[in-house]
């Protein structure tokens, strides 16, 4: 009689093991897939972003907006970026975390996954951003998609990194014309919108202002909420911050 009753425990006890991976299983899953489709969980290092994040927070970012990426590569080891439809198009105000187009320190842009950085998109694609560089004021005008531009002297040094990451070929400014690769052009048409980001601390925020504007293909999403933070020099939880809004 208590051999029998051992044996219906241990299977009872085997079948709720089994359950209970099962569940295990599929949370993590359904983590997974999240992950990959949904939200992305990004570290807040710097206080270029201060007061609205500070270093030390830790912030869940939605893929969805602008839409999460899709990597092609070819056989030559180039990529072109596309993007699966999402809730909303990234407006003016939004913190964007992306990809820092320079994070190998070349002059060119390169999408590589070595840097994000995390900045409020100032200006939209179709509009015209004003800034004070050193007490001069600047203008630029940010592409849209499909947009063409007239160039010249003025405004070649703008765009000229745009037109390589898109082209592929070297710009430059000869002969009094404008020469992508091997030909003569007036002006260019976009393939890619661009967004102009900046710190809210703008005093001490390397942003657009000093590498320039930031292609669509570059962004990963918009911050959505402050999940966890904690002081980088004590390790102390700040409760306060946690489940704080940044929309």
């Amino acid at each position: 009689m208590k051999l029998v009753c051992w044996k219906r425990t241990f299977k009872r006890g085997m079948v709720y093991t089994g359950i209970g991976l099962l569940v295990v299983f599929a949370l993590f899953e359904l983590y997974i897939m999240a992950r990959l489709y949904l939200f992305a969980s990004c570290y807040i290092p710097t206080e270029s972003m201060t007061p609205a994040l500070v270093s030390g927070d830790y912030i869940i970012v939605s893929l969805r907006i602008p839409g999460r990426r899709v990597w092609q590569n070819n056989k030559t080891g180039e990529y072109s970026i596309s993007r699966k439809p999402g809730t909303r198009n990234v407006r003016v105000g939004d913190v964007v975390v992306f990809n820092y187009p320079y994070a190998w320190g070349k002059e060119k842009m390169l999408l590589c996954n070595d840097m994000y950085y995390c900045k409020r998109c100032v200006a939209l694609p179709g509009q015209e951003y004003h800034w004070q560089d050193n007490g001069r004021e600047r203008t630029i005008r940010l592409p849209e998609k499909e947009e063409a531009f007239t160039l010249d002297s003025t405004n070649l040094p703008d765009y000229k990194r745009c037109i390589e990451y898109e082209t592929k070929k070297q710009v430059s400014w000869r002969n009094d014309s404008v020469w992508l690769g091997d030909s003569a052009i007036r002006y260019y048409r976009f393939q890619c919108n661009y967004y102009f980001m900046r710190g809210d601390n703008v005093s001490n925020s390397y942003d657009s202002r000093f590498w320039g504007m930031l292609p669509e293909d570059f962004i990963l999403g918009v911050g959505k909420f402050i999940w966890f933070s904690r002081k980088p020099e004590t390790g102390e939880i700040r409760w306060e911050r946690i489940f704080q809004s940044i929309e």
